[in-house]
């Protein structure tokens, strides 16, 4: 029942202001091939499929992506490649745009600098990255159950100084609630990042 309400909720929120400023940036010489990394339910991958976007999208929720499938049936195979995978076992296809809406944070700290790897080695050369991070003051990371991939500032910009030119980043840290209506104390980076080796 979370799961179907977070879902619910997630379809009706606006596209994050990063993935938008991601399309004016976008070289028009590259391929229009996206990746939208932990999809849910597939908000992200259906605006970009309205913005002419091949979207390969995985999650590791067999129930997000059975949604998203039935959501975009006229899509599939054609436009829209779903999968389900987790981060550090899916085949990240060369792309041009590759956006992680509120989804690398839930990648294992021992796995995540492969996870990145992969990323950064799937995006072509000037294409763009766009996604958020979780920052050490919100109120998950000070939770300490260690399962979550957290960054300072620092680390983040140590994160993207050799293959990318960092175009912008958005650091929110506030209280708030979740799609489900949990209060908690938010702190984390939305970046904007063009790969330039």
């Amino acid at each position: 029942m979370h799961n179907q309400t977070y879902y619910d909720r997630s379809m009706n929120v606006e596209v994050y202001p990063h993935l938008n400023m991601a399309l004016e940036w976008l070289d028009d010489s590259l391929p229009r091939t996206a990746v939208d990394v932990g999809c849910g339910a597939g908000r992200d991958a259906m605006f970009l499929i309205e913005q002419g976007f091949t979207v390969h999208a995985f999650d590791n929720n067999d129930e997000a992506i059975a949604r998203l499938r039935a959501l975009a049936k006229q899509h599939l195979k054609v436009s829209l490649l779903p999968q389900v995978s987790s981060f550090e076992q899916y085949d990240y296809p060369d792309a041009a745009l590759i956006t992680a809406c509120s989804s690398l944070f839930f990648c294992h700290p021992d796995l995540f600098p492969a996870v990145w790897a992969k990323v950064t080695q799937s995006l072509l050369s000037g294409g763009i990255f766009c996604g958020h991070f979780m920052g050490p003051n919100d109120s998950w990371a000070r939770m300490g159950w260690g399962d979550l991939s957290v960054h300072t500032h620092t680390q983040l910009t140590a994160l993207f100084e050799q293959d990318y030119r960092v175009l912008d980043i958005y650091e929110h840290e506030a209280d708030g609630a979740t799609l489900l209506g949990r209060e908690k104390h938010w702190h984390t980076y939305s970046v904007l990042a063009q790969k330039v080796t």
